[in-house]
């Protein structure tokens, strides 16, 4: 939940494809859409809380006050659905002048957490309200950098030869993100195995691209570009 996302202006000279890379953001075929693009390091956090991965996703969004010429929704909300009927709510909203939050709040049977708020600063409290006086654990060493422990790790595995290897969660991760974005684009119910099976693809003959190829979407003639529409766009 923050402000808007910015979109500059095409330069004198800049092709289509130029152009729609540097305002990587504000186009689907490059950002897999703002679940995808931003959502997702939070997704990834609550699956890793959950130890498993959502079967099923739905939700909606759209665009209620964004004028930009681009693709992006500015608000939106995926309704996950685990295995065993846990749900995971994902939502964003980026609009001025509104309530900002960036955070996971996790509910569990015998009381809650908040993880990060946009700093690695996890609270456990005892119930359901995340008052001071019902924090039961928090996290009070010093606050290392995470790009720099993840680079540790790594190099320690390689110097040590001990495995380390993300690419399965990562992956998943991704995919998680990408089937909520399939089910907000479309307003249609989406489960994994349709995700994982689809075969769209946003950016068809990517490897051969330059910045001189005609990108995969173009403006209109009134400069606007197509925009998802659930209930007609397809969702796999």
């Amino acid at each position: 939940m923050h402000g808007p996302v910015g979109i500059s202006e095409k330069q004198p000279g800049m092709s289509e494809m130029a152009y729609q890379i540097a305002n990587y953001s504000c186009f689907t075929w490059l950002n897999g859409s703002f679940i995808v693009d931003w959502l997702i390091h939070n997704i990834d956090v609550c699956c890793w809380v959950k130890n498993s991965w959502p079967i099923s996703v739905q939700g909606h969004g759209g665009r209620q006050v964004r004028n930009e010429p681009d693709q992006l929704f500015d608000h939106y909300i995926a309704e996950y659905t685990f295995a065993d009927g846990t749900r995971m709510l994902a939502q964003g909203r980026h609009m001025t002048d509104c309530w900002e939050f960036f955070g996971d709040i996790i509910h569990g049977s015998k009381g809650s957490a908040i993880l990060g708020e946009g700093i690695p600063d996890p609270k456990i409290y005892k119930g359901f309200n995340p008052t001071e006086d019902s924090i039961i654990w928090q996290f009070r060493e010093a606050k290392p950098n995470p790009y720099q422990v993840e680079h540790d790790l790594l190099f320690d595995a390689i110097r040590n030869d001990k495995p380390y290897n993300e690419t399965e969660r990562c992956a998943k991760s991704c995919l998680t993100a990408i089937m909520g974005r399939m089910a907000i684009e479309s307003g249609k119910k989406v489960s994994w195995d349709d995700a994982f099976n689809s075969q769209i693809e946003l950016a068809p003959g990517i490897e051969n691209f330059s910045f001189n190829t005609a990108p995969p979407v173009v403006p209109d003639s009134n400069g606007k570009y197509p925009i998802a529409v659930p209930g007609k766009t397809r969702a796999f």
